[in-house]
C-alpha cells in the first residue's frame, strides 16, 4: 500500500479540521468540549482511500496553549498541510507551527489558503506571497498551492486529487520497528487499544514487541489501519494495536514501542541544539514523538554550533538524529537533533569533536575518537541507536580505521594498544606461576573487555615470538611438561578441596586463584570424580569423599540428637549455608537406613 500521513498545520480558526471534514466527511471536533469552544483540543486521525493510495490525516489544535499537542502529532508528519485563512493571513500560532514543522524535518509543505469565499481574488494572492515568505525564512519547501473554500467546495477537489498524485517516501529495509503511543484505551472483550505512527520498520500480527520503559514484551493480537484490519503495518502509516496486556500493567502516552534489542535507556544524552534563547542550568520542556518531560540543559558549546548535554530524570530511548523540540514557559523555542543518544563519559574537548563528526554524519572520525577514547575497546552492537546504521554497516565503517581491531562476532572495535595490554597482562600471569594454563576464553574471561578473538591475536603473537606453546588446545610457559602439568594441576585441586572441609569454594574460584584456564581445571575435576576421590554435589559443588563422609556421619548424629534432620537444624548446628546444608541432605536421601519425609529426614527404623 502507498501510504503518507499529511498533518494539518496553522492558527486557530483558520478551518484545518472544517477542511479535513470538507475532504473525507470526517468531523475531528468529536468531544463535546470541541463542539462547544469551536476549537480542536486533542489530535484526530482520519484518511481517505482510493484504491492502494492511502492518505492518512493528522489534525493538530492552533490554540497557542495546545502547542504539546500539535507538537505530539506533527513528529509523525511525512508533510504537511498548512492552512492560512485569507481573511486573516498569516498569524502568531501559524509561525510558531512552521517553527516546530522546521525543527522536525517536515520540510514538505503544501499550502491551502481557505475562507476563500470571504475575500477578492487579489487578497487571496496577497495571503499566499505573505505564505511563501514565512515558508522561505523557515527554510521549508512549498510543494503547491491551493484556494480553498468550505462553502461552494472550490479546491477541495483538486487538492484531494493532488494527495493521491504523492509517493510515499522510499522505506530503509534496515530499519527497526518504532512507534510512539499518542493513546491508550480499552474495550470490553478486546483488550488493550493503543493508537499511533509506524515511524519505521513494521510491526506484524502475533509478533512480540517491546515497550522500552516498561522493559516488558508484549504480543500484537490484531492491527488496524483506520477500521480495516491488516497482518502488518509499516512505516507512514497510522496504526491501532491490540496488545496482549494481560501480566502488564501501566502502558501510556509517550512510551516507545519497538523490538527487542535495540534501544537502551539513559538520563543523558547529547545534541545539536538550535535555540538562542537556551541557556546553561536551563530546565526545560524536552518534546519527542509524543513524550514531553523536562530536562536539565548542560551547554557544552556555544560558538559556531551549539551543543548541550540533556539530563532526564527517568532513562530516555532516544536515536541519532532524533529530532526534538524545546519548550520554555510552555512556548516553543527551539529545538535540535540528538547526536549521541548514550551517556559517553568523555573530556569536554573530546565530546564536542565527538558531537561535531556526528553532525556531519562522519562515522569514519567519529569511530576513530571513540577508539582512542575507549583504550578497553567500544561496542557496535547498538550501532542502530547510536549511528543509525546497521551491524554490517557499522562493522564496514569501522574496517577503514587505522591502527584497529575489529572483532566482527562480538561487535567490539579495539585499538592496536589493547592487544599490547592483553600480551603485557599474560607475561605477567606466567611470570607469577610458571605452571599457569590458560586459553583466549580464559584471558577474555578474567579480562571482562578483551574478546575471545582479540585474546587469541595476542596469544598467537607470543607464541609465534616462542614465549608460549599450545599444548591439547591450551597454551603453557615454553618449556613446560604438559602431562607433568596434568598431573600436578589434579593433586593441586585436590589439596585445595581437602583444606576446606565441608564448605569448598567453587570450582571456577580455584582455577583463577591457579591461573588456569577453565577447560583444564574441569578435566582435573573429571579424574578426580572418575578416580572416586571427588564426589559432585551439585552444579559448581565439589568435596573430597572423606569430608563428605564426615558430613553423613554428622547428619546421622543430627538426627540421633534431635529426632530428625532438616535444612534449618543442619545449619545450626554445623554452621552452614542454606546451599551446603541443602546438598549434603540431598546426598543423605540416597542413604539406605534413611527415610524423607515432608522436609524432615529420619532413621528408617524409628518408623
Amino acid at each position: 500500500m502507498n501510504s503518507l500521513i499529511i498533518g494539518t498545520a496553522g492558527h486557530i480558526d483558520h478551518g484545518k479540521t472544517s477542511l479535513i471534514k470538507a475532504l473525507n466527511g470526517f468531523d475531528g471536533d468529536s468531544l463535546d468540549a470541541e463542539k462547544e469552544r469551536g476549537i480542536t483540543i486533542n489530535l484526530s486521525f482520519s484518511n481517505i482511500k482510493n484504491g492502494d493510495e492511502n492518505i492518512s490525516f493528522i489534525d493538530v489544535p492552533g490554540h497557542e496553549n495546545l502547542v504539546k499537542t500539535m507538537i505530539s502529532g506533527a513528529f509523525s508528519f511525512d508533510l504537511a498541510l498548512f492552512v492560512v485563512a485569507a481573511d486573516d493571513g498569516i498569524m502568531p500560532q501559524s509561525i510558531e507551527h512552521l517553527i516546530v514543522l522546521s525543527i522536525l524535518g517536515v520540510k514538505n509543505i503544501i499550502v491551502a489558503i481557505t475562507k476563500c469565499d470571504k475575500v477578492e481574488f487579489s487578497r487571496q494572492n496577497e495571503v499566499l506571497e505573505q505564505t511563501k515568505q514565512e515558508l522561505i525564512k523557515h527554510n521549508l519547501n512549498m510543494l503547491n498551492s491551493f484556494f480553498v473554500s468550505i462553502k461552494d467546495n472550490s479546491g477541495i477537489g483538486e487538492l484531494k486529487n493532488y494527495f493521491f498524485n504523492l509517493k510515499a517516501k522510499k522505506r530503509n529495509e534496515n530499519d527497526v520497528f518504532r512507534y510512539y503511543i499518542d493513546r491508550v484505551f480499552n474495550i470490553k472483550g478486546i483488550g488493550t487499544i493503543v493508537t499511533g505512527s509506524v515511524l519505521g520498520g513494521c510491526v506484524k500480527v502475533g509478533e512480540k514487541i517491546l515497550n522500552c520503559e516498561l522493559n516488558k514484551e508484549i504480543s500484537v493480537r490484531s492491527i488496524q489501519i483506520h477500521d480495516s484490519n491488516v497482518l502488518v503495518a509499516t512505516s507512514s502509516t497510522r496504526a491501532a494495536l491490540n496488545l496482549n496486556t494481560s501480566n502488564i500493567l501501566g502502558i501510556s502516552k509517550g512510551q516507545l514501542l519497538s523490538k527487542k534489542g535495540y534501544f537502551r535507556g539513559f538520563n543523558e544524552i547529547d545534541a545539536i541544539v538550535y535555540a538562542d534563547e537556551l541557556k546553561h542550568n536551563d530546565v526545560i520542556g524536552f518534546c519527542v514523538g509524543s513524550k514531553q518531560i523536562n530536562a536539565k540543559v548542560a551547554i557544552l558549546s556555544d560558538e559556531k554550533y551549539k551543543f548541550a548535554t540533556f539530563k532526564f530524570p527517568k532513562p530516555m530511548f532516544l536515536m541519532f538524529n532524533e529530532a526534538f523540540v524545546i519548550l520554555k514557559n510552555a512556548r516553543v523555542i527551539g529545538g535540535g537533533n540528538v547526536l549521541n543518544p548514550i551517556n559517553e563519559p568523555m573530556k569536554k574537548p573530546n565530546k564536542i569533536s565527538l558531537l561535531l563528526a556526528l553532525k556531519d554524519k562522519n562515522f569514519k572520525k567519529a569511530f576513530e575518537i571513540l577508539k582512542k577514547a575507549h583504550k578497553n575497546g567500544f561496542g557496535l552492537i547498538g550501532s542502530y541507536q547510536r549511528f543509525a546504521l546497521s551491524h554490517e554497516e557499522a562493522i564496514s565503517i569501522a574496517k577503514t580505521l587505522s591502527n584497529a581491531f575489529v572483532d566482527e562476532v562480538a561487535l567490539n572495535v579495539y585499538d592496536e594498544s589493547a592487544k599490547f595490554q592483553i600480551i603485557e597482562f599474560i607475561k605477567f600471569i606466567i611470570s607469577k606461576n610458571k605452571y599457569a594454563m590458560f586459553s583466549a576464553t580464559s584471558i577474555s574471561l578474567k579480562l571482562n573487555w578483551a574478546s575471545v578473538a582479540l585474546s587469541q591475536l595476542a596469544i598467537n603473537e607470543l607464541e609465534n615470538i616462542g614465549i608460549i606453546t599450545k599444548n591439547d588446545g591450551i597454551y603453557t610457559k615454553t618449556g613446560i611438561d604438559i602431562s607433568e602439568l596434568k598431573a600436578k594441576l589434579t593433586e593441586q585441586i585436590y589439596s585445595i578441596l581437602d583444606s576446606e572441609n565441608l564448605t569448598p569454594q567453587a570450582p571456577y574460584n580455584i582455577y583463577d586463584s591457579l591461573e588456569i584456564d577453565r577447560a583444564s581445571g574441569d578435566n582435573a575435576l573429571k579424574i578426580l570424580t572418575k578416580q572416586g576421590r571427588v564426589v559432585r554435589l551439585a552444579h559448581n559443588l565439589f568435596i573430597t569423599k572423606k569430608h563428605l563422609q564426615t558430613a553423613l556421619l554428622n547428619l546421622k548424629q543430627i538426627i540421633k540428637d534431635d529426632g530428625y534432620a532438616n535444612v534449618q537444624n543442619v545449619k545450626d548446628k554445623l554452621g552452614l549455608s542454606r546451599k551446603f546444608a541443602i546438598a549434603y541432605l540431598e546426598i543423605l536421601d540416597s542413604e539406605n537406613d534413611i527415610i524423607k519425609i515432608e522436609n524432615n529426614r529420619i532413621f528408617k527404623k524409628n518408623l
